[in-house]
């Protein structure tokens, strides 16, 4: 029997950055994959923590948040779901052409990757439910509780927990954007927590303190594993980092963040 061979992805990895940035960055990938583009994983963290707001929300929901988290700042996504507290988490994204083998016109196919990658590198009881019940993961829901991990999709990563929602609490949950040509999914892993007014699972709780950089090196055989991928570190091309900053302009402003309009 033949030895279904790995393909060549590209790995980026980014240290804290604000939140406008890496919103920035993720679009800026995603303008760029074309159909014959490799897979990018990406892994980045945030500083300062910010809220992320799904595409859908109401950006006066969270002005009517109550300190501390009303203090932070607070971002757009271009992908929808419920709001995120980012801080000490690792999050991840995919570009891939919209016609790769591995989505194979099933979007779901990708939240299923990710998100056993998730699992593998956890462990500790993490698991999908596959409740058929939930919407799909990552679908726009414009009603629903602020903080996305208080809500719950198909294929969302769960630990089990007496005190959480249905005897579960929410690791890691996903979204994404679709183009004509290419998708971006993204999602959050949350290593720990020092904001309760999002309830979450973490990693921490779970296994022990972990740092991002370490949290990063056990995921990155997992995604290679899940994906069927041999990941490569590849770093920004100036071309790249030039169209990201001229997109962030658009996350640092009122009419994308409050408005939700285009530039």
């Amino acid at each position: 029997m033949g030895v279904h061979r790995m393909a060549n992805a590209r790995l980026i990895i980014d240290g804290p950055l604000d939140g406008a940035t890496n919103m920035a960055r993720d679009e800026a990938l995603l303008a760029n994959c074309r159909a014959d583009s490799p897979i990018t994983i990406r892994f980045y963290g945030w500083s300062p923590a910010t809220i992320s707001l799904g595409y859908f929300q109401d950006h006066a929901e969270y002005t009517r948040l109550e300190s501390p988290a009303r203090d932070l700042g607070v971002v757009r996504r271009t992908t929808g779901g419920g709001a995120i507290l980012h801080d000490l988490e690792v999050t991840y994204s995919i570009v891939i052409p919209i016609a790769h083998s591995l989505v194979n016109e099933k979007p779901n196919h990708l939240y299923s990757a990710a998100h056993r990658a998730i699992i593998a590198a956890v462990g500790h009881g993490a698991q999908m439910i596959w409740c058929h019940q939930l919407p799909p993961c990552g679908e726009s829901i414009q009603r629903g509780p602020f903080f996305c991990f208080a809500r719950r999709h198909a294929l969302d990563v769960l630990v089990p927990d007496e005190f959480g929602i249905a005897g579960y609490s929410k690791l890691a949950g996903s979204a994404q954007r679709r183009t004509t040509t290419a998708i971006l999914q993204h999602g959050s892993i949350m290593l720990d927590n020092k904001h309760p007014q999002q309830p979450v699972a973490t990693w921490s709780s779970l296994a022990g303190p972990i740092s991002f950089d370490d949290a990063v090196q056990r995921l990155i055989p997992c995604f290679e594993q899940a994906m069927n991928v041999s990941l490569a570190t590849d770093p920004w091309s100036e071309e790249e980092l030039a169209i990201a900053s001229n997109i962030e302009s658009k996350y640092r402003g009122d009419d994308w963040t409050i408005r939700r309009i285009r530039n």
